[in-house]
């Protein structure tokens, strides 16, 4: 069977040159500025206060108590959030000492390194599937866009996300030209690594996974058991002391209950309330304190799902209204400059996957996967702009595509589809 992706859809003029390392250190340049600019201006607790739930879970497990107490006091385990970014929290707060503007500028700079790092995999990503000029040209927009650099100042996990999640796809396609052990192996690791920092990203790894096993299915599929058999062995111990902690399988996170309550509860106009949150909510604390963890999730749960079961058709326009925000990312905190940035780039990252339908429809179902599943969680429960750009780099390669392209007709790719044989 022939590679679906066998050439770049975006042949290269003669003797064109990858920008690669040059935009990879403007965008960590400019990166680096920002943080050096928002670190002066701003004070800590502005930093720590946009996420005080992983500030305070990073500091339980700085002080060996582990993932808990989410919301402050004392209120037992947590898995409100996935282990991973705590733990990279935890170690700045145990070198930098926690709360510290010393920790604001490493994690921000930590950031910024994630920031360059995805110019780096997006571009060896548009340059395995589209050529050259494509990818200097998603580089570059990658790279400069005002939008993007002041990502670092998230305290969030959205920078690693974004990285990760760009890394999902450009791994797929080089995964499927030498899959070999040792590559199924690491696909596992990743996955391993993705889950523990946002299991959100599971419906890319989903995706993905399986276009790369349908790609090469006339080959063994003992190398994605592997894959399969190191990702469940390295995300067992967390399920383990879930179920230990908590006596209910949570393989991942807890928090899906309140997540849907949070855009479905009576009275929700489908957006987050920051003003329900148990850590500036003190009912909301009390209930989450005498009910567990558990208790308190499932409880959310219930008055979600009645809420829907009530008025399915104010659930379906609340879940339109969502769709809405999320691929326009006019939701709350947004500014007008990232709405008019991940407007254009949805509108010409989905114009870049229509032409791709046409020349290559495998490779355009690899690029339409991650699109069509990840945001299906925040079509049911909120959004927010954060979310839409961890699938920016995927649209901006798209978008290189567009813009680069030759017309439809001229330079048809000698590609087939994953399903030749």
């Amino acid at each position: 069977m022939d590679n679906p992706v066998d050439r770049p859809l975006s042949p290269a003029a003669k003797g064109a040159r990858l920008y690669l390392w040059p935009l990879v250190l403007l965008g960590l340049a400019l990166r680096l500025a920002v943080v050096w600019v928002t670190a002066r201006g701003h004070s800590a607790a502005w930093f720590f206060g946009q996420a005080t739930e992983l500030g305070k879970l990073a500091e339980s497990l700085r002080t060996g108590h582990g993932l808990s107490s989410p919301f402050g006091g004392s209120t037992g385990p947590s898995a409100f959030l996935s282990p991973g970014y705590p733990a990279i929290v935890a170690a700045i707060f145990a070198i930098f000492h926690p709360y510290s503007l010393a920790s604001v500028a490493a994690l921000m700079t930590l950031q910024a390194l994630f920031g360059a790092a995805t110019v780096w995999v997006l571009m060896l990503m548009t340059r395995r599937a589209f050529g050259v000029s494509a990818a200097n040209l998603a580089g570059a927009i990658w790279a400069v866009s005002p939008p993007l650099l002041w990502l670092p100042t998230l305290f969030w996990e959205t920078s690693l996300s974004i990285l990760l999640a760009t890394a999902i796809v450009a791994l797929s396609l080089y995964w499927i030209d030498k899959p070999t052990w040792r590559a199924w192996a690491l696909a596992g690791i990743t996955a391993a690594l993705v889950l523990s920092i946002n299991p959100s990203l599971l419906t890319i790894l989903a995706g993905c996974g399986g276009w790369a096993i349908y790609s090469i299915r006339p080959r063994s599929l003992s190398g994605p058991a592997l894959a399969l058999v190191v990702c469940v062995s390295l995300s067992a111990p967390w399920a383990i002391r879930n179920f230990h902690e908590f006596h209910a399988f949570i393989p991942l996170r807890s928090n899906m209950g309140y997540e849907l309550w949070q855009g479905n509860r009576p009275g929700s106009n489908g957006a987050f309330s920051d003003s329900l949150h148990p850590n500036v909510n003190a009912d909301e604390f009390s209930r989450y304190q005498s009910l567990g963890e558990v208790g308190y999730m499932h409880e959310k749960s219930t008055i979600a799902k009645n809420a829907i079961k009530s008025d399915p058709l104010r659930f379906i326009e609340l879940t339109a209204k969502r769709a809405v925000y999320f691929w326009t990312g006019m939701v709350r905190h947004a500014s007008f400059l990232i709405v008019g940035y991940i407007v254009l780039t949805t509108v010409l990252g989905l114009a870049g996957l229509w032409m791709l339908w046409r020349r290559n429809s495998s490779c355009a179902a690899l690029f339409s996967l991650p699109l069509l599943f990840m945001p299906l969680p925040y079509y049911i429960t909120h959004s927010d702009f954060r979310f839409r750009l961890v699938l920016d780099p995927i649209l901006t390669a798209l978008t290189a595509y567009l813009l680069t392209s030759r017309t439809p007709n001229a330079d048809r790719p000698n590609a087939h589809a994953a399903s030749s044989n």
